[in-house]
Protein backbone atom coordinates (compact mmCIF):
# COMPACT_ATOMS: atom_id res chain seq x y z
CA UNK A 1 0.00 0.00 0.00
CA UNK A 2 1.44 3.39 -1.13
CA UNK A 3 1.65 6.63 1.20
CA UNK A 4 -0.98 7.98 -1.13
CA UNK A 5 -3.97 5.40 -0.23
CA UNK A 6 -1.97 5.07 3.34
CA UNK A 7 -3.38 9.01 3.81
CA UNK A 8 -6.36 8.36 2.47
CA UNK A 9 -7.49 5.92 5.15
CA UNK A 10 -6.11 8.01 7.98
CA UNK A 11 -7.25 11.20 6.64
CA UNK A 12 -11.36 9.39 6.58
CA UNK A 13 -10.38 8.17 10.34
CA UNK A 14 -9.90 11.31 11.58
CA UNK A 15 -13.27 12.67 9.47
CA UNK A 16 -15.36 9.88 11.31
CA UNK A 17 -13.75 11.08 14.63
CA UNK A 18 -14.45 14.55 14.17
CA UNK A 19 -17.41 13.86 13.20
CA UNK A 20 -19.34 12.93 16.38
CA UNK A 21 -19.94 15.47 19.20
CA UNK A 22 -16.96 16.29 21.81
CA UNK A 23 -17.31 12.83 24.48
CA UNK A 24 -18.17 13.33 27.78
CA UNK A 25 -15.54 14.06 30.36
CA UNK A 26 -14.88 10.15 31.26
CA UNK A 27 -14.08 8.85 27.78
CA UNK A 28 -12.67 12.90 27.09
CA UNK A 29 -8.90 11.47 27.54
CA UNK A 30 -8.86 8.73 24.86
CA UNK A 31 -10.79 10.66 22.39
CA UNK A 32 -8.35 13.25 22.47
CA UNK A 33 -5.56 10.84 22.55
CA UNK A 34 -7.03 9.07 19.53
CA UNK A 35 -6.92 12.40 18.05
CA UNK A 36 -3.48 13.28 18.31
CA UNK A 37 -2.36 9.97 17.60
CA UNK A 38 -4.42 10.33 14.43
CA UNK A 39 -2.58 13.34 13.42
CA UNK A 40 1.18 12.58 14.21
CA UNK A 41 1.23 9.76 11.62
CA UNK A 42 -0.94 12.02 9.51
CA UNK A 43 1.85 14.52 9.48
CA UNK A 44 4.28 11.55 8.84
CA UNK A 45 2.92 10.81 6.34
CA UNK A 46 2.17 13.99 4.32
CA UNK A 47 5.92 14.04 4.99
CA UNK A 48 6.72 11.18 3.20
CA UNK A 49 4.75 12.63 0.45
CA UNK A 50 6.90 12.79 -2.79
CA UNK A 51 6.46 12.86 -6.66
CA UNK A 52 6.30 11.39 -9.31
CA UNK A 53 2.08 10.24 -9.15
CA UNK A 54 0.62 7.92 -10.96
CA UNK A 55 -2.86 9.09 -12.57
CA UNK A 56 -4.73 7.28 -9.52
CA UNK A 57 -2.68 8.63 -7.27
CA UNK A 58 -3.17 12.07 -8.41
CA UNK A 59 -6.88 11.64 -8.20
CA UNK A 60 -6.98 10.07 -4.66
CA UNK A 61 -4.79 13.16 -3.80
CA UNK A 62 -7.77 15.14 -4.98
CA UNK A 63 -9.99 13.51 -2.46
CA UNK A 64 -7.63 13.67 0.02
CA UNK A 65 -7.16 17.37 -0.34
CA UNK A 66 -10.84 17.82 -0.47
CA UNK A 67 -10.70 15.79 3.16
CA UNK A 68 -7.91 17.43 4.37
CA UNK A 69 -10.07 21.09 3.91
CA UNK A 70 -12.45 19.60 6.36
CA UNK A 71 -10.37 18.47 9.04
CA UNK A 72 -8.74 22.27 10.08
CA UNK A 73 -12.52 23.64 10.56
CA UNK A 74 -13.30 20.80 12.74
CA UNK A 75 -10.45 20.58 15.00
CA UNK A 76 -11.00 24.70 15.60
CA UNK A 77 -15.00 23.61 16.53
CA UNK A 78 -13.64 21.52 19.41
CA UNK A 79 -10.81 23.37 20.54
CA UNK A 80 -12.79 26.55 21.00
CA UNK A 81 -15.50 23.99 22.74
CA UNK A 82 -12.71 22.60 25.24
CA UNK A 83 -11.82 26.53 25.68
CA UNK A 84 -14.77 27.18 26.62
CA UNK A 85 -15.20 24.39 29.39
CA UNK A 86 -11.86 25.41 30.61
CA UNK A 87 -12.99 28.65 31.06
CA UNK A 88 -16.19 28.00 33.36
CA UNK A 89 -14.10 25.26 35.62
CA UNK A 90 -11.59 27.96 35.86
CA UNK A 91 -14.57 30.51 37.06
CA UNK A 92 -16.37 27.82 39.42
CA UNK A 93 -12.79 27.60 40.84
CA UNK A 94 -12.72 31.11 41.36
CA UNK A 95 -16.47 31.09 42.40
CA UNK A 96 -15.75 28.74 45.13
CA UNK A 97 -12.29 29.87 46.19
CA UNK A 98 -14.21 33.38 47.30
CA UNK A 99 -17.11 31.29 48.98
CA UNK A 100 -14.56 29.63 50.70
CA UNK A 101 -11.98 32.45 51.72
CA UNK A 102 -15.26 34.98 52.39
CA UNK A 103 -15.52 33.96 56.24
CA UNK A 104 -12.21 32.93 57.09
CA UNK A 105 -10.66 36.33 58.69
CA UNK A 106 -13.06 37.40 62.01
CA UNK A 107 -13.37 41.29 61.98
CA UNK A 108 -12.91 43.87 64.94
CA UNK A 109 -16.35 43.99 65.68
CA UNK A 110 -17.36 40.16 65.40
CA UNK A 111 -19.24 40.10 62.51
CA UNK A 112 -18.16 38.36 59.11
CA UNK A 113 -18.13 40.76 55.66
CA UNK A 114 -18.75 39.16 52.47
CA UNK A 115 -15.92 40.21 49.93
CA UNK A 116 -16.58 38.48 47.47
CA UNK A 117 -16.12 40.23 44.08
Amino acid sequence: MNVIENLDKVTTHLLTLLDGPLPAEENRDAFLEEIDKVLQIRDSLLQRLAPPFSEVEMELGKKVALASQQVTPKLEVFHKQLKQEWGQIQQSKKTAKAYGQAFSSPTADGMYYDKRN
